[in-house]
């Protein structure tokens, strides 16, 4: 087991390293806040704050965001001309690719807390007026926005390294994120309503959990059998 803690380390100095040069370009992570934070406000400011309507923009929103994450994973590698110092590095390809998905699921959890401060500041609105406790409702939707964030960030970064040398790559990134998360957006969608009702607790959605589950497993075992053929190309 002592061989994989290099390669742990790995990961984790790949990611710190895109996290802050993302953090010196502050200007694109103050966007993609500013965006789901302003759509989700107005999205469920004039449609309603309904459970389906609440979760459905979440979701939407968190996507089209990521879109704009994964566009500087794998893609800035190659139009900057790092990607052969990455290659060198002593490392496996999926060490590489971990790193990546670090990075990509601390910016989709980093967007996210603006639209969860909401929905935490409406529960605990409802729960002031019907005299019930949100702790456990509120812990049980985290745990959904983590699994469902990792998810795409699963699939977003290793679609990301997929198209990294295609003509066109950001926009061939958008149609294939599309059919490749719908079964992980879907069950986020659709326990984030079960968690948003009264009284819900996280065993109402475990059903969704097994399928999100069932996704990282899947995605996994096709990046580790196909990526390191990807990062030779």
């Amino acid at each position: 087991m002592a061989h994989d803690f290099p390669q742990v380390g790995a990961a984790l100095g790949i990611a710190e390293k895109d996290l802050r040069i993302e953090f010196r370009r502050f200007y694109e992570i103050i966007s993609m806040l500013t965006f789901s934070i302003s759509s989700f406000a107005l999205y469920i400011g004039t449609a309603g704050t309904r459970p389906e309507v609440v979760a459905a923009s979440l979701w939407v929103i968190l996507f089209f965001t990521s879109i704009l994450a994964f566009t500087t994973s794998f893609m800035r590698e190659a139009d900057m001309g790092t990607l052969g110092g990455l290659k060198t590095l002593p490392c496996s390809p999926m060490a590489i690719l971990a790193g990546k998905i670090i990075y990509g699921t601390a910016l989709l959890l980093l967007v996210e807390c603006g639209p969860a401060a909401i929905i935490f500041l409406n529960l605990l609105l409802n729960s002031t007026a019907t005299g019930t406790g949100i702790g456990m409702q509120f812990l049980a939707l985290l745990f959904v926005f983590i699994l469902g964030a990792i998810c795409l960030a699963f699939a977003g970064s290793f679609i990301s390294g997929l198209v990294m040398f295609s003509e066109g790559k950001t926009l061939l990134l958008s149609f294939l994120l599309i059919p490749i998360c719908i079964p992980a957006l879907l069950p986020s969608v659709r326990a984030t309503v079960k968690l948003l009702s009264p009284g819900s607790t996280i065993a109402d959605a475990m059903p969704e959990l097994k399928l999100l589950v069932l996704f990282l497993l899947f995605v996994t075992v096709v990046m580790t059998l196909t990526f390191k053929f990807v990062l030779e190309e």
